[in-house]
C-alpha cells in the first residue's frame, strides 16, 4: 500500500486515462465525488475533503503497448489524518487493477 510522505498534500503518477481515473473515484465514493472541471475533482466523504488535480502526461510505451499516464496532485483540506490516510487507502483499493 502507498504512504505518502505527507497528508497535507503530495504527487504520484497513476496509470489510467482521465475517463479510467474518474471512473475509479467515482466507484470508490459514489456521491462523494465532484468533478470541477479540467481534470480537477473534490473527494468529500464524512469530515474529511480531497482536492485532486490529474493532468494527461505523455503515455508509456512498451513495445507497441502505449499506457496512459496522469501526473495527479493530492491536496487535503479537511479531515483528521488518520480519516485522510483511510480516505487514501479506500481510493487506492478503488484504483487496483489486474492481479498477482
Amino acid at each position: 500500500m502507498f504512504t505518502p510522505s505527507s497528508l497535507e498534500s503530495f504527487e504520484r503518477e497513476t496509470g489510467a486515462s482521465a475517463q479510467e481515473f474518474e471512473r475509479s473515484l467515482q466507484a470508490a465514493l459514489p456521491g462523494g465525488v465532484a468533478s470541477l472541471g479540467a481534470g480537477r475533482y473534490r473527494v468529500c466523504e464524512g469530515d474529511v475533503c480531497l482536492e485532486i488535480t490529474a493532468e494527461p502526461q505523455a503515455p508509456r510505451r512498451i513495445g507497441l503497448f502505449a499506457l496512459p499516464v496522469l501526473a495527479t496532485r493530492y491536496h487535503f483540506i479537511a479531515g483528521s489524518l488518520p480519516a485522510r490516510a483511510a480516505l487514501i487507502a479506500r481510493l487506492d483499493r478503488a484504483m487496483q487493477r489486474g492481479g498477482g
